[in-house]
């Protein structure tokens, strides 16, 4: 039992970060004040909560709520939830250069989770209006009224990469908003929409001849170039107009497990390829996108326009040109031990352990923010809510079976 008192300790020292980044608005990103990180954001704060109810400690259960008030109270004028909030409330901001698609779709996905935890029907009757314009204005990010959002370059968390169109995460996160809004409201019209997006996603994000003619394919020349190129080993992350994108995204598979697409089959290819990825890399953390787009490049050019500060991030194995996350692999995790693969599970949570007890300058336990692709150094902001919650929701899973994302 030595690897689970290792996983205890971890464990203890996860949940101690989580606490320091709870303030009075809810969960901030990080403690530490650089780049906008001491607010409230929707994605992290929910992730963040999403683990206080995993652990079932009573202060961090209170910390979701109070995130998800915050976010709630400063909705847009057309449903819009903000990407992030200063802790006092006075500063807002629904995006840079963009809207946040993701922090909607967090918010509606958190709200439900903490209903189902707490059974607060009070609460549940007081947010539904909040809930239902989300939902509308994700809708309205369809265009063309056919079942997929679109989402715009830095539209989501992926905010100065070069992603954008049918973006693959943001659909399932779409269902699994939907769904978990649905099951809580006894909503025909929400879970039917979810199904449908559900069959659309299982059509359009793995190509396959045999659905070549198959009357969901959405952009059929782009799907049939797709499959002319030859069989898929994982979910493509996102089409647009001009075809399909073909790397690698860390996050649209930790959502695919959790949200139950596909089959055995294309589960088990797509863990292979993870496993392959791990013995190229070196470390069993999830890249955020994979390969790494390198100077010269047809992408590059794009993907260095795309910053808003002084540094370019996304150098090689930077941020999410192929940097790691424990986040990513902490959600991934929670998806395997979803699917009964348990002792790979057990593996991912070693290494994210292993990941987060890792300092710099003679420290330990930075709960970095991401690490570098090529040589795993700890980069970017420390004392990461979410690198801690990425401890704490692949804990639950492994030893205690606790998914708050189970619907």
């Amino acid at each position: 039992m030595a690897g689970q008192q290792e996983d205890i300790e971890a464990y203890k020292r996860s949940l101690d970060v989580v606490r320091l980044c709870l303030t009075p608005a809810g969960f901030v990103a990080s403690p530490i004040d650089v780049d906008n990180y001491a607010r409230v954001w929707a994605r992290d704060g929910v992730i963040t909560g999403l683990a206080g109810l995993a652990s079932g400690d009573s202060e961090l259960v209170n910390g979701m709520e109070r995130t998800l008030l915050t976010l709630g109270e400063h909705q847009g004028p057309h449903g819009e939830i903000p990407s992030n909030v200063t802790v006092d409330g006075a500063r807002v901001s629904y995006g840079q250069l963009v809207g946040r698609v993701d922090a909607l779709l967090w918010y509606v996905t958190g709200v439900c989770a903490y209903l189902r935890y707490t059974g607060d029907d009070r609460w549940k009757a007081h947010v539904l209006p909040r809930i239902e314009r989300a939902l509308f204005l994700a809708g309205c990010w369809e265009y063309n009224n056919r079942g997929l959002i679109y989402t715009p370059q830095s539209g989501n968390w992926a905010d100065e990469y070069i992603q954008q169109g049918y973006v693959l995460s943001d659909q399932l996160l779409f269902m699994l908003a939907l769904r978990s809004a649905a099951l809580l409201y006894d909503n025909e019209l929400w879970l039917s929409k979810a199904e449908r997006l559900r069959q659309v996603l299982q059509v359009n994000y793995w190509p396959r001849a045999a659905l070549a003619s198959h009357a969901l394919v959405y952009h059929p020349h782009a799907y049939h170039r797709q499959v002319e190129r030859g069989k898929a080993m994982y979910w493509l992350p996102a089409f647009s107009p001009g075809g399909y994108a073909t790397y690698f995204d860390g996050l649209a598979h930790a959502l695919a497990l959790l949200a139950d697409l596909g089959d055995d089959e294309q589960r088990q290819e797509a863990e292979r390829y993870v496993q392959s990825l791990e013995q190229e890399i070196g470390s069993a953390l999830l890249p955020a996108f994979w390969p790494v787009i390198r100077p010269g490049e047809p992408a590059w050019a794009a993907l260095e326009a795309n910053h808003l500060y002084g540094e370019l991030k996304n150098q090689p194995y930077r941020y999410h040109n192929g940097g790691l996350w424990p986040v990513l692999t902490g959600l991934y995790a929670i998806g395997l031990a979803r699917h009964g693969r348990q002792e790979r599970a057990k593996h991912l949570l070693a290494a994210i352990n292993e990941a987060n007890a890792r300092g710099g300058d003679n420290e330990q336990w930075w709960f970095a923010e991401y690490h570098h692709g090529q040589v795993h150094e700890p980069l970017g902001s420390k004392y990461l809510a979410w690198s801690a919650a990425a401890g704490v929701l692949a804990y639950q899973a492994v030893w205690r079976g606790e998914n708050p994302l189970s619907i």
